[in-house]
């Protein structure tokens, strides 16, 4: 029971700044994300092991985020961080709906696990629950278009999870960090957008 009220302030509070910091204006995304980006490539660096593979990957995420990040200033003509959140909902619904749908028909009826030597505890029940909820969340907010970003997010979200998974089975730890008392670090929070961020952005950018 306290572990789940720990958990559920930590969430409400993370939750408050990500929304406030993301949709206040441009500069106060800019350093949540840097924030963020920074003690992920910390956290990252525990399960990489390499001081020399980290320095490389610090130089080349972070050099990709500077010039992605100067030429979308300067292509958008405004800044909506309600897209953003918008983004981040879906992910926090995949995961919210991926569980609960997991504790209830996790390998009823496909027995396999969704990635078994990675993951044990996923199912494929729960990955489908878990997309289908964000694409409902997504149709809530933007429609079929909300509905198919929401899907998309889903499945690349559980994709981006299971490289999360694999690096800490990798480097025989169960989270990433403890900054987040309740939930580990910040890669075990944001671990979903590491393959879904990119796609999304560039689909909502040039496509839908």
């Amino acid at each position: 029971m306290n572990e789940l009220i720990t958990r559920s302030l930590t969430g409400a509070v993370f939750i408050f700044i990500v929304v406030f910091a993301t949709t206040f204006n441009l500069i106060s995304a800019s350093i949540l994300w840097a924030v963020v980006l920074g003690l992920g490539l910390k956290e990252y660096r525990k399960l990489k092991g390499s001081p020399l593979g980290y320095f490389l990957i610090t130089i080349a995420v972070v050099s990709l985020w500077g010039m992605g990040f100067v030429a979308w200033v300067g292509s958008v003509p405004y800044y909506n961080g309600w897209d953003v959140v918008a983004f981040l909902t879906w992910i926090w619904a995949n995961d919210t709906f991926a569980y609960i749908g997991g504790k209830i028909f996790g390998k009823k009826f496909i027995k396999s696990g969704l990635a078994p030597k990675v993951s044990p505890n996923k199912s494929w029940e729960g990955a489908f629950i878990g997309a289908f909820g964000a694409a409902c969340v997504g149709w809530l907010l933007l429609d079929i278009e909300g509905a198919l970003l929401g899907l998309l997010t889903g499945i690349l979200s559980t994709l981006g999870d299971l490289v999360q998974s694999a690096l800490k089975r990798r480097a025989d730890v169960k989270d990433s960090g403890t900054l987040l008392p309740g939930h580990g670090g910040i890669l075990d929070r944001f671990d979903g957008l590491l393959i879904a961020a990119p796609v999304v952005l560039i689909l909502r950018a040039f496509i839908l």
